[in-house]
Order: structure tokens, then sequence, then C-alpha cells
């Protein structure tokens, strides 16, 4: 498939570490016009993380924290609510499905699934799966 957006968002990570000037910005850039999508350099993303069809309308805002093993679908939003302080944490092996939003400073459980197009307000819980609009927990997985 070639580069992702991910391919982009950890080479600028890793430049900005080494601390080389305007390089992390062009290609954070590049990676963002090729997939229509922005993941931002102050984002925390583990390496295992994974975006649906290579991050193609993925927004991830600055302060976000996504754990390990988890998985964001295509057109997924991610980020702050204007006016609130404090940004979303995703725990580890998390499913959020197509077009959905997670806002504000909520924390989403490990294990936990989001439903398609759903929008996420509250915190959801470890091992539960929400849907809707606002999102609403529908069961909750055994841990």
């Amino acid at each position: 498939m070639g580069p992702t957006a991910l391919t982009f968002y950890r080479a600028a990570k890793r430049l900005k570490t080494w601390r080389v000037p305007v390089l992390p910005d062009v290609v954070a850039a590049v990676g963002t016009r090729m997939h229509q999508c922005h993941v931002d350099l102050e984002a925390e993303l583990h390496a295992s993380v994974e975006l649906g069809y290579g991050g193609m309308g993925v927004v991830v805002a600055p302060g976000v924290e996504i754990g390990e093993g988890s998985f964001l679908s295509q057109n997924v939003s991610v980020e702050p609510k204007p006016g609130v302080a404090g940004a979303p944490r995703i725990g580890r092996n998390v499913y959020v499905g197509v077009g959905a939003q997670i806002l504000g400073p909520v924390t989403v459980g490990d294990g936990a699934v989001i439903g398609a197009s759903a929008v996420v307000t509250a915190d959801v819980a470890p091992g539960a799966v929400v849907a809707g609009i606002p999102a609403r927990e529908l069961k909750r997985n055994p841990r």
C-alpha cells in the first residue's frame, strides 16, 4: 500500500526528537496532504497503533494519548471539545469504528469498542461496547 499516515507521523516524530529544524513539519505536512488526515506531532501514539485505510480522514489532536494495540478506522476524530481543557485518552486494544468522534477530556478503557459514527463525550468503561449519538453503553465484554 505504500507509506501510511503513521509512517509520516513516526518519521516526523523521530526527526523532532533529534531536533532537526523544519524537516519534521514538512514530513508531517506531506503525510497530511497525501492521506487527507492530521495526526499531530504532540499526540502520543503507541508504536502498535494502527489506522484504517492508511489513516484516510483521521484527525488526532495534540495531547491525545492512544495505547498499544488500538485501531482507529477511517474518518475518526479524536480531539478536545472547544473551550474545554483536556484531550481524550484511549486505552489499550480499543477498536474505534468508521466515522466515530471522541471529544473532550474523556477516557476510553482498555478493550472497549466504539461503534461506527458514535459520538463519545463521556468516559467509556473497560471492555464496554458503545454506539450512538451521544454514545451509550450497549454491553460490556468480560475481561
